[in-house]
């Protein structure tokens, strides 16, 4: 098998098991996926990552270019959407909670919202296909 094609494999099933991974993790409900019980953007970058594995497999790899940007643009929004909603949900709070004795806890609450470690996971997988995309076929690839 090719490094190229090893690589691809690789970079879909890290991209596919990204997805089942924590991305966030919020105060009183707990860590959440990308895949968000079928809800999330994960959805779309699942059916990417196995259409990338499929193109692997065919030794498509121009095409990879589409599903792997693809799936680096729903991961982008995704966090810029993201921490979108916590600036207003935090400047919401200061103008809502101004002199409220609870606040403290608000600010907490919404303090503890956390990153996971499974953007790192889909940031890989992503990577990795974008590499099996550009790289190209040693010569003694090409006679098999």
């Amino acid at each position: 098998m090719k490094k190229r094609q090893l690589l691809g494999i690789f970079g879909s099933a890290t991209l596919f098991v990204g997805v089942f991974m924590p991305i966030v993790k919020l105060p009183f409900v707990g860590e959440v996926n990308y895949f968000h019980n079928g809800r999330g953007d994960g959805v779309f970058v699942l059916i990417l990552a196995v259409i990338s594995l499929v193109l692997v497999l065919l030794q498509w790899y121009r095409e990879l270019w589409i599903t792997s940007l693809g799936s680096a643009a729903l991961l982008a929004y995704t966090f810029f959407n993201l921490q979108s909603k916590m600036n207003e949900i935090e400047s919401k709070m200061q103008i809502e909670l101004k002199d409220n004795p609870f606040r403290g806890f608000a600010d907490f609450a919404l303090q503890s919202v956390q990153l996971q470690w499974g953007w790192a996971v889909l940031v890989i997988g992503i990577a990795l296909l974008i590499a099996a995309a550009a790289m190209r076929d040693a010569p003694d690839d090409r006679a098999h």
